[in-house]
């Protein structure tokens, strides 16, 4: 009977401590959003690489805390290759400068890249295979699944500029809110120190709890051993290592990285050779077009040749009619000399001719080129349509980029004011898993986007380019922020919080939102007042009915505004 209480009781009592943490979880939200001002965020932490830098923004901002993620702003060199890491938050990723590659290692996917089979057996052996390489250039939108590593490369003649969203309070990232990133390889820096020394602590009061109480040297020695590095596979002693793997101590230790001091982001001293269709084209082209240039100027250099035998003919021809006719009159010279003239207008002709099937030839390259383009851009949208049948919707080739600042991707375009695009679920369906979405905003000089507030997710603003101003409201009507951001800085926006941008009278604002939603939806103060009675308006406002049809029907219908000249 006892034992029943008791067990009962114990029961009651950890149901009533789980709904008071589940309270407590909940009332921290909430508490973390009520934010009486927002602040321009900077990067506070940075880590050089040989290769790169990586900065990061302190996740205790309450800012960060209320929208719960974390940001990351890494910048590659020229053949940089930033090394394969993984995250337990799904990580979605703009590309602000430059162009590369990038790679996935999707569990159970096949190794679709592959080299040709050789006729030798070492170089049979030697051959390799990988998973499909994805390219990427500036205004690209990748998503990145949780768990899944991937690697970047820059293969572009300047610095890539790229600003990783990382979601820790997503639904799939099962541990707390702390952001992490795992590497598999190298001697990585950390990334996050506000954070990671709060990990640290414990772990070592752990460890010297264990070896107290083991009281063994061996112990203190794997210890001291696996602490040498940063990556995952560091944690794991050589002899391990080598069993698991089926390969040599020598090659563990190597996989171990203990004393790499070139951080996260290394140096390829002579390229990254990898598989790729695009980059083989691309050399074949190179190729292709340098073979060209060479056949020209030897046709060039064999028409100069022919032209000059030519007139050297034409010179002893003519000294041979001169000896034979010299008694002759000039009218029969003159009717000589027109089939000359006539041979050289005909030769004249064919060299024009020549001339512009040439030009006829490039521009219809020209053409065909512009087609393909256009094909392969309508392939893609036919792809993200929604699909649920097919290969092309399966994980392994799933489509995971998506470019949104070109001109003709703008959805929202005011010739005086600017343009914005977004990538949601809808046109890049992976995002329906990670629950996140994109906007792109380009002002022009003086442009402004109209009051609006997000519904369905908070929001942040990352300037790209130029300087604006920004302006947010609370549910209270407080200006929480009100000033100008420039190139670099950060602005959170919570959910509801009615913003509006401004762009500066020197240059245009261009920044990019990432918002914790994949299918984010706005509300705009123009169009909420439209779709508004005008007795609800007037009686609202205490306006006139000249008023309101002035507030309902003057204006813009979408919401980019040019500020008309006082």
């Amino acid at each position: 009977m006892a034992r029943h209480f008791l067990s009962s009781f114990s029961l009651c009592f950890l149901l009533f401590t789980t709904a008071c943490l589940a309270h407590h979880s909940e009332s921290d939200r909430f508490n973390q959003c009520q934010l009486d001002s927002i602040n321009a965020l900077e990067p506070d932490h940075r880590v050089e690489s040989e290769a790169g830098l990586t900065e990061t923004w302190n996740p205790n901002h309450p800012e960060l805390k209320c929208a719960g993620v974390s940001l990351i702003r890494r910048t590659i060199d020229p053949n940089g290759l930033h090394l394969p890491s993984y995250s337990p938050s799904p990580q979605l990723i703009f590309i602000i400068q430059g162009k590369g590659v990038l790679g996935l290692a999707v569990p159970g996917c096949p190794e679709t890249y592959e080299e040709p089979r050789s006729q030798s057996r070492r170089q049979q052996q030697q051959r390799d295979s990988h998973q499909k390489i994805r390219r990427f250039s500036k205004g690209d939108v990748i998503a990145i699944p949780p768990g899944i590593p991937y690697w970047t490369y820059n293969h572009g003649h300047e610095p890539l500029v790229a600003i990783t969203l990382l979601d820790t309070s997503n639904t799939l990232n099962q541990l707390d809110s702390t952001p992490r990133v795992f590497y598999l390889g190298g001697n990585p820096e950390i990334e996050f120190p506000e954070t990671q020394q709060k990990q640290h602590e414990p772990r070592q009061q752990r460890y010297s709890f264990l070896v107290g109480r083991r009281g063994g040297q061996q112990q203190e020695e794997e210890s001291e051993e696996q602490n040498e590095g940063n990556s995952v596979l560091s944690g794991f002693n050589v002899e391990f290592l080598a069993h698991s793997l089926n390969t040599k101590e020598d090659t563990a230790k190597r996989l171990r990285s203990p004393q790499d001091e070139r951080g996260q982001i290394v140096k390829v001293e002579d390229g990254l050779h990898i598989i790729s269709p695009e980059l083989q084209e691309e050399e074949e082209q190179s190729h292709s077009q340098r073979k060209e240039e060479e056949e020209e100027e030897q046709e060039q250099r064999h028409r100069k040749h022919s032209k000059k035998e030519d007139e050297d003919e034409d010179e002893e021809e003519e000294e041979e009619r001169e000896q034979r006719h010299r008694k002759h009159s000039e009218k029969e010279e003159e009717d000589e000399d027109e089939p000359r003239s006539y041979e050289t207008r005909r030769k004249w002709k064919k060299h024009t001719a020549e001339k512009k099937r040439e030009s006829h030839g490039q521009g219809e390259e020209e053409e065909e080129l512009e087609k393909e383009e256009e094909e392969e851009e309508e392939i893609q949208r036919q792809h993200s349509k929604g699909r649920k049948n097919g290969l092309e919707e399966t994980i392994c080739s799933a489509k995971i980029r998506e470019n949104i600042a070109r001109p003709s991707r703008g959805d929202l375009y005011n010739s005086g004011a600017g343009r914005i695009s977004t990538v949601n679920s809808l046109t890049l369906p992976i995002l329906r898993n990670l629950r996140l979405s994109a906007e792109y905003v380009l002002l022009y000089r003086n442009g402004i986007y109209a009051p609006h507030w997000n519904i369905n997710a908070n929001s942040l603003l990352y300037v790209i380019r130029g300087e604006g101003r920004v302006r947010i409201v609370n549910s209270e009507g407080n200006k929480v922020f009100d000033d100008k951001v420039r190139k670099g800085q950060l602005v959170v926006v919570p959910q509801n919080f009615v913003v509006a941008q401004q762009a500066g009278n020197e240059e245009g604002f261009e920044y990019v939102v990432f918002k914790t939603n994949d299918r984010a939806a706005v509300s705009h103060v123009n169009q909420v007042f439209r779709a508004t009675p005008g007795e609800v308006l007037a009686n609202a406002f205490g306006l006139r009915h000249s008023q309101v049809a002035q507030i309902k029907s003057n204006g813009n219908r979408g919401p980019l505004v040019q500020p008309q000249s006082q």
